[in-house]
């Protein structure tokens, strides 16, 4: 297949923005490591190894063709889009659904099984994941929410939303981190060990946020007028959320970082139709209410360990309301409906998944190894040798 100039330069796009959000991953990481503790680090980053490589596999031979369709080629049946010269689009995607089942992990950190979780991401990359991705973009069911006007320029329904549900799913499922509650019920701060990881994690996202985004156009225009503007909405929308997280929590550089998250969660669905203004007002609104609803959640007695439901999930619903709000073309009803299809879809699908592995014992670690620590029991090791862990029996 050869390609025009035009075309080998939109192949080229598809490609960067596919390496940015790639490095994403490395921003995941620092983000949520640095939240939990020093004696959990070395199985969490073990998780974000295994989730990528096993999506990156099976999504490729099963996951892209369940959202785009399959194909016979060479007397056998491929994704559609997965033969020599039709890559490019098929390596923008795949980091689109490492994206979404890695957002998982962090709810579910510091007591969960690593065979348990991994199961839990073969079944989101390859179909519930791409269920939804089909219904909005692709092929599954005709796209019907594609063709109902459902509009998720960059995923904020599509990956975050959906990550964020299922995340919030799974720990329910999963029940609390031992001495995360006290006899009471009353939530117990459980700190995290490194904030400087927190902070540089949020800025690696950020960075990456920018391909996830911009790379979500399907071309180049003439004059990159197209990009240009999703770049432009997308800061201003990150530095609204910085600045209105940061007054509600007293300028907290966890909440910062958080918000910086979830101001970019929120621009997603609408980037590039958001005007310079609504884009302030969506991500202002998106970094204002995260820490109230963190505070929600805990006090239900759910331990979202790294705050993927006020982040993602939260922040991703209120970006796809706000296409609706503010964004003429866009019809209000076909987000709703959108977002309410997400919502069952994930919770739904994370119950079953989540649900069958807890009956089978392999979802949740041993209470022994949870005080002692995921690393010496796994691994025997401790990724910072020097320190010395307090071993406290929280019961």
């Amino acid at each position: 297949m050869e390609f025009s100039s035009i075309d080998s330069l939109n192949v080229y796009f598809f490609l960067w923005a596919a390496i940015l959000i790639f490095f994403m991953k490395a921003g995941f990481i620092l983000l949520e490591v640095g939240q939990i503790r020093q004696k959990n680090v070395g199985t969490h980053m073990t998780l974000k190894f295994l989730d990528l490589a096993t999506v990156l596999i099976l999504y490729f031979f099963v996951g892209y063709g369940v959202a785009y369709g399959f194909q016979y080629i060479g007397g056998g049946l491929i994704p559609a889009g997965t033969e020599p010269g039709s890559f490019a689009h098929f390596m923008k995607m795949v980091m689109f659904a490492v994206a979404a089942v890695t957002i998982v992990s962090g709810a579910v950190a510091e007591r969960i099984k690593i065979s348990g979780y991994i199961i839990g991401a073969i079944v989101i990359g390859t179909l519930i994941y791409p269920i939804y991705e089909g219904l909005a973009w692709g092929s599954f069911m005709g796209g019907f929410l594609r063709d109902l006007g459902y509009h998720d320029f960059a995923g904020a329904g599509v990956v975050h939303l959906m990550g964020g549900t299922l995340g919030i799913t799974a720990a329910w499922v999963l029940g609390p981190r031992l001495g995360r509650y006290d006899e009471n019920g009353k939530p117990v701060p459980i700190p995290g060990h490194n904030v400087t990881f927190v902070v540089i994690g949020a800025f690696i996202l950020a960075f990456g946020w920018f391909g996830f985004n911009i790379g979500s156009a399907s071309f180049i225009g003439p004059d990159g007028a197209n990009i240009a503007s999703v770049a432009v909405v997308t800061a201003l929308s990150m530095a609204a959320a910085i600045l209105t997280s940061a007054l509600v929590t007293k300028g907290d550089p966890i909440w910062c970082s958080n918000g910086m998250c979830a101001g970019l969660v929120a621009i997603c669905a609408g980037a590039d139709l958001f005007t310079p203004v609504s884009a302030l007002i969506v991500g202002g609104v998106a970094g204002l209410i995260i820490p109230y609803v963190f505070k929600f959640v805990e006090e239900k007695g759910i331990d979202d360990t790294c705050g993927v439901t006020p982040v993602h999930a939260v922040s991703g619903l209120w970006g796809v309301l706000a296409a609706g709000l503010f964004i003429p073309s866009v019809s209000l009803t076909s987000q709703i409906i959108g977002s309410l299809v997400v919502i069952v879809l994930a919770v739904a699908g994370g119950l079953a998944t989540y649900g069958v592995l807890k009956t089978l014992g392999l979802l949740r670690v041993d209470p022994e190894m949870e005080i002692i620590g995921l690393d010496e029991s796994l691994y025997e090791m401790n990724v910072y040798p020097e320190s010395i862990i307090e071993r406290i029996d929280p019961s």
